[in-house]
């Protein structure tokens, strides 16, 4: 060969290489040698007692913020104890064997008292035959004796852990078995939230519990509760998951996905990119290595709109009401949609749904006959509105020709002489304002029912329903909280033959309608920026947790839906009528505004348009329960801010609603006031 006859001829830097080369060689099979024949029994012996894991780890969930960057939901550190089933292989095998010996000897004594009854054993054990008898078990009965091994083995486990955390654990069949079947690849849960304490003991005695181990985990807390809850929603814990991407690992710890609000709508933001962890644990439970084979990227923040003190202040007014309260409170930001406060009563604790309800209480929380804490009332909540639609009927009226000032004069119902009525076709409608002479803003302020029905018949129901579509009453206002109540309100041909004289009547005083509080914010909004009606926006921009010179927040910008279409005229004289509500003796919304003097404003710099409402609802002709509203907005001079309340079973919207929508008007005067000028700036010593 060419190589060979090259050697022989003594080339010398040949030689040499051809030297290093079987030196390497020798080198390499030396070192095979060693560790294929010397070290065969230790690494042998260690993959006895080692094992490995592969872990697929969720990323931590992205914060939930409000518009200046304080924490509506955030991630805290858990202890939490899981059970790596198959390190008990072992233990499964040792008592499988058990069992399954204990399972025959038990099955021959039967198959012997069974033959014996039969007159069978002496000639079973003849010398012709065998001396002992043959059991063969069946495929189901040796899966019957697997599964009895290794619930027998994770029980004993599971009470020997309890034992060293000082507290009573146990595992059901039927809680094993669940696991099993539906996610075997991933760690049985065992304890979650452990103390101090708890972290010490276990710690201490962790040899003794091989397969369990301490996992520290980001766990969801939301710090203002149910003040917030049903903007931001709840989690679940995602258990049932799976797909291809879970076959690539031993194990997949469960993660989390949003049901409700804002944790539901931007859970693909929120919830991040998952990472992979390699393990070796030894025999001790001792992990001897970790790798990190893919790092598990965060989700993004969620900044939203939401104004925390604001969100809190209207939390605390709703709640003065009383502490069974029902309702709703919503304040806009009339110049954009932006969505400041959103608040539903009674609400619930959104933590308390990490650890797991029991049935029991979840069929509490959803079908209490009147609490519902889950319906969120701002969004989901459908109502009619009463006497605050008369703003949309006013409008209409005034579009269709309606003079403000011409005066309507309302007789006095014949049954109660000191208040008003109406008779459309052979019904006669009752007026909560007494009888007497009316002109627009004096039918608003006194919110009386004979006036607006009457013009809203002489406008005609398709003007009035025209109008209503103008501000998307009967549409879905779109907010990514998966709680949402579209309302009733009909198209004009809907209705043409349906609707008579009758029910336009109840519609112009909000009786035959249906909305939310949030599409009352908005109507409410556009009354007073001047007609343009806005998306309500919850969300400000997406967020990276961690801002990278090459990385931007995704923003999304105030959107306009459309405009009334209406005379500013008509707006100013509605708006003019909204504020003698507040500022009137005779306005169903002056005692709110007032001291109980009735005659010193609650409000120092604020001047507030509102319209109070009381609607009925009736079974069977009879009236069972009110719901009471209030909506306003405020200031006057330069609008800022739309608030509506709502409250089920309330007195009056008067009585009920307005003094909670005052509170919150106070709350912003409180923080807007300027501040009083320091002894520096006024010269004093």
């Amino acid at each position: 060969m060419l190589v060979v006859d090259q050697l022989r001829r003594g080339d010398r830097r040949l030689r040499v290489l051809a030297g290093v080369v079987m030196t390497g060689l020798l080198l390499l099979l030396a070192g095979l040698w060693y560790l294929q024949v010397v070290k065969a029994r230790y690494y042998q012996a260690k993959m006895r007692t080692q094992t490995y894991r592969i872990v697929r780890e969720p990323a931590v969930r992205g914060k939930i913020l409000d518009r200046s960057g304080r924490v509506l939901a955030e991630n805290r550190p858990a202890y939490q104890l899981n059970l790596y089933i198959e390190e008990l292989r072992p233990q499964f095998r040792e008592e499988y064997w058990r069992q399954r010996a204990a399972f025959v000897a038990e099955k021959i004594r039967t198959n012997a008292a069974r033959r014996a009854a039969a007159g069978l054993l002496e000639r079973w054990f003849s010398p012709g035959g065998s001396a002992a008898p043959q059991v063969r078990l069946t495929r189901d009965e040796i899966q019957t004796l697997n599964h009895a091994a290794r619930y027998t083995v994770i029980s004993n486990t599971v009470a020997r852990l309890g034992a060293v955390l000082g507290t009573p654990l146990s595992l059901t069949e039927a809680q094993y078995r669940r696991h099993y079947h539906h996610w075997p690849y991933r760690p049985l849960p065992l304890v979650e939230n452990l103390t101090p304490v708890q972290v010490a003991r276990f710690l201490e005695q962790a040899p003794t519990l091989p397969g369990v181990d301490l996992e520290v985990r980001p766990r969801r807390h939301y710090p203002h509760g149910p003040s917030t809850a049903h903007v931001l929603g709840y989690l679940t814990r995602d258990d049932l998951a799976v797909g291809d991407s879970e076959e690539l690992f031993h194990y997949s710890l469960p993660s989390y996905e949003g049901a409700l609000g804002i944790e539901f709508g931007y859970n693909d933001a929120l919830i991040g990119r998952p990472g992979i962890r390699h393990i070796t644990v030894n025999s001790l439970s001792y992990r001897e290595e970790e790798t990190l084979w893919e790092i598990a990227e965060a989700g993004q923040n969620v900044v939203l709109t939401l104004d925390l003190e604001l969100q809190l202040a209207a939390w605390r007014a709703l709640q003065s009401v009383g502490p069974e309260v029902r309702g709703a409170v919503v304040v806009l930001d009339v110049t954009n949609g932006d969505v400041l406060a959103l608040v539903s009563a009674p609400a619930y604790d959104p933590n308390q749904f990490l650890a797991g309800l029991s049935e029991s209480d979840w069929r509490e929380r959803l079908n209490h006959p009147q609490q519902r804490p889950m319906l969120n009332r701002a969004t989901q909540g459908a109502y009619p509105p009463g006497s605050i639609f008369k703003l949309v009927t006013g409008l209409a009226c005034l579009e269709a020709g309606l003079d403000p000032q011409a005066v309507f004069t309302v007789q006095p119902d014949p049954a109660n002489p000191a208040r008003g009525a109406i008779t459309v076709g052979r019904r006669k409608i009752r007026d909560t304002a007494p009888p007497g002479d009316y002109n627009f803003r004096r039918a608003l302020l006194r919110s009386s029912n004979a006036y607006f029905i009457h013009h809203g018949l002489a406008a005609g129901r398709d003007r009035l329903l025209e109008m209503g579509k103008r501000f998307f009453l009967g549409e879905r206002i779109g907010l990514p909280l998966r709680q949402e109540a579209r309302g009733f309100f009909p198209q004009p041909r809907e209705v043409r033959w349906q609707w008579t004289d009758g029910n336009v009547a109840n519609a112009c005083i909000g009786q035959e309608i249906t909305v939310t509080p949030l599409q009352m914010a908005v109507l409410t909004a556009a009354i007073a920026n001047g007609g343009q009606v806005y998306w309500p926006r919850l969300v400000l921009r997406l967020e990276p947790p961690e801002p990278l010179p090459d990385t931007a927040p995704t923003l999304f910008p105030p959107r306009l839906r459309g405009e009334l279409g209406v005379a500013p005229e008509h707006l100013r004289v509605l708006r003019e009528a909204m504020l003698a509500d507040t500022l009137e003796p005779e306005g169903t919304g002056y005692a709110a505004f007032h001291e109980r003097d009735r005659r010193t404003p609650r409000l120092q710099h604020f001047q507030v348009g509102g319209k109070t409402g009381t609607a009925e609802i009736e079974e069977n002709g009879r009236t069972v329960d009110y719901i009471t509203w209030f909506t306003a907005f405020g200031p006057y001079e330069q609008p800022r801010y739309a608030v509506v309340a709502m409250v089920e079973s309330g007195r009056s919207g008067g009585g009920t609603c307005a003094p909670v929508v005052c509170r919150i008007f106070e709350f912003l005067e409180r923080r807007t006031a300027p501040a009083p000028p320091s002894l520096a700036s006024t010269g004093q010593p």
